[in-house]
């Protein structure tokens, strides 16, 4: 295990250790699935199309959550989408040819909220974030190594709307082929508003730097409706744009939140 696979291992082992001393602790639980499907050039003259069918799991107890998620992917064209279908002086090898499908990379994280600071709508979060090479890297589905993030998101959430400012840092691994990884930033935007008493309206946008050097940096910026069906069920409708040749040109998506009931009691 390397350094950093040992600090993140190391994370969650504390979160749990400090959660096995909580008493009365609030436990949610909460599954998500969808299907999304991108389109885009990449820079290239040629689209690879996404489609996508996350599934992923959170668990809440008190202030700290838990993240695992991970794809099914049906990828149409050469862009690597691995790396979010970088282009630059740094890309020029074609991944695929044709169609591939198969699991993606997962994503786990741990999070730790600091809320109503001052008595206030305003939270604090901290997270890092582990990205796990599920995915087949001679297949294009996957990056092929670990990369880490630790992020931090500064923001206010009442009644009447709510909005965030997000700011991390990539800490990449190194494929066994292909150009050098580097680190580096990355940051995010967002908003939400309500719009009656079941549903409400946001808009987000997302940046980070190339994971190689003379590659394009990745940005996207995008809006939702969720609406809320039941207590147990919410539905979300995304879409997105590209702001560089790094990502896709259009993201549209729906999401499914289930809380089931015998764990949320």
């Amino acid at each position: 295990m390397n350094g950093w696979a040992s600090k993140f291992a190391l994370v969650v082992a504390v979160s749990f250790l400090a959660l096995a001393g909580t008493a009365q602790a609030e436990v949610r639980l909460s599954f998500t699935t969808g299907v999304d499907y991108s389109s885009g050039e990449y820079g290239s003259e040629e689209t690879t199309e996404v489609i996508s069918v996350p599934f992923g799991v959170r668990l809440s107890v008190d202030d700290w959550t838990f993240r695992a998620s991970s794809s099914y992917l049906d990828v149409t064209g050469p862009a690597d989408i691995s790396e979010d279908g970088e282009t630059g002086e740094g890309s020029g090898i074609v991944v695929r040819e044709g169609s591939e499908r198969g699991i993606g990379d997962t994503n786990i994280s741990v999070e730790k909220a600091f809320r109503r600071i001052g008595g206030s709508d305003a939270y604090v979060e901290v997270s890092a974030r582990a990205r796990l090479p599920s995915g087949d890297e001679t297949r294009g589905l996957g990056v092929g190594t670990v990369d880490y993030a630790l992020v931090t998101e500064v923001g206010f959430s009442g009644d009447g709307g709510g909005a965030y400012v997000s700011a991390g840092y990539r800490f990449l691994g190194q494929r066994d082929d292909g150009p050098q990884r580097e680190d580096g930033m990355q940051a995010g935007v967002g908003f939400w508003l309500p719009a009656g008493s079941r549903a409400r309206v946001g808009a987000f946008g997302n940046w980070r730097e190339a994971s190689v050097e003379g590659n394009d940096d990745p940005a996207t910026a995008g809006a939702y409706v969720s609406y809320r069906m039941s207590e147990r069920l919410r539905v979300t409708f995304t879409a997105s744009g590209g702001l560089s040749d790094a990502s896709p040109d259009y993201v549209a998506g729906i999401r499914f939140n289930w809380l089931p009931g015998a764990l949320n009691n």
